[in-house]
């Protein structure tokens, strides 16, 4: 069974591993992404670190190198901007790695390589057209249509945090106004709770941060919903009926069989998948909102290497 190597980046730590084409992870490790030292050198100088790590002891030469990345990236594997990674500007990802390890290199934008995985291995095997979405401080989304990842003209697509669902709405930090996720970030989450204690409404989520609004989570938030209490209840209703109004034109546009939702926000809150399904039903094409089905993610803490390492296997983009 062919063996590949998959890295995930992320802006705190490198995840590395050796994957096989069943989705097994055969080895991991994680190393310090070291963005903060302001040098993509640092950074670079890591990953190599990672690959060495997976390519230790393997006495075949591996299918290639899988890496998933943030950021926006092109048909060539160059890394146009990351956030969280300083330097990462136009950076040819691929072609550094390809040349020092003479493998095959293939960089993708790292919910798009998600995508993929939980299309390979997770929630979305079996299916043939998919959307997932990751739910943390920001909001990323990847695309498998007729069994095809889906790219667009030159870079990775498929920006779904940015797509507005409110023309007249706030502000969001790529300049829009109203996009999908300035309501449901992990920062505007946290706010909607902060902004509920400060208008004097009576919540669990006060007590459990023992008044230290600084200290509110999305986990926080969950805690308390789990304990019945209204105000995170209504937050999660909210953050449901917002991506419900997102999925909706998706849904229309791209008739879905499967919509997958992962990153830690969206772990047990049950509110929140259940009003995304009802508002989907509510708001599109009956027709085509009559057998989507809305639920979490199939891949556990190993996400990122499974996926980075599942780039090398069947791999399909349109």
């Amino acid at each position: 069974m062919r063996k590949a190597i998959g890295i995930d980046i992320g802006g705190t730590y490198i995840k590395a591993g050796l994957t096989d084409e069943s989705g097994k992870v055969l080895k991991k490790q994680q190393f310090p992404t070291m963005a903060e030292k302001g040098s993509r050198e640092a950074v670079l100088a890591q990953i190599e670190k990672a690959i060495e790590f997976a390519l230790e002891g393997l006495n075949e030469k591996p299918a290639g190198i899988g890496i998933g990345t943030p950021g926006i990236v092109d048909n060539e594997g160059v890394v146009f901007e990351a956030p969280n990674i300083p330097g990462w500007h136009n950076l040819p990802l691929k072609k550094i790695f390809s040349e020092k390890y003479n493998l095959p290199v293939v960089v993708e934008n790292d919910v798009n390589s998600i995508t993929w995985g939980e299309f390979l291995y997770g929630a979305g095997k079996g299916y043939n057209t998919i959307i997932c979405i990751t739910l943390g401080t920001g909001v990323g989304g990847g695309i498998v249509k007729d069994g095809k990842l889906m790219r667009g003209s030159k870079y990775s697509a498929v920006e779904i945090g940015h797509i507005p669902i409110d023309y007249k709405g706030p502000r969001c930090k790529c300049g829009n106004y109203g996009c999908i996720e300035r309501f449901v970030g992990r920062d505007y989450i946290v706010e909607r709770a902060v902004r509920a204690i400060k208008e004097g409404k009576k919540t669990l989520i006060y007590e459990l941060v023992e008044g230290k609004l600084e200290e509110i989570t999305p986990k926080v938030i969950s805690q308390a919903y789990k304990k019945g209490d209204k105000v995170a209840t209504d937050i999660w209703i909210d953050v449901g009926i917002c991506l419900g109004a997102l999925f909706s034109g998706l849904v229309n546009l791209l008739n879905p069989e499967l919509i997958i939702i992962g990153g830690g926000i969206s772990q047990n809150v049950e509110i929140m998948f259940e009003t995304i399904e009802k508002t989907v039903k509510e708001r599109a094409m009956k027709i085509l909102a009559s057998s989507v089905r809305v639920v979490p993610s199939g891949l556990g803490v190993d996400a990122g290497i499974v996926s980075a390492g599942a780039l090398l296997f069947q791999s399909k983009v349109i």
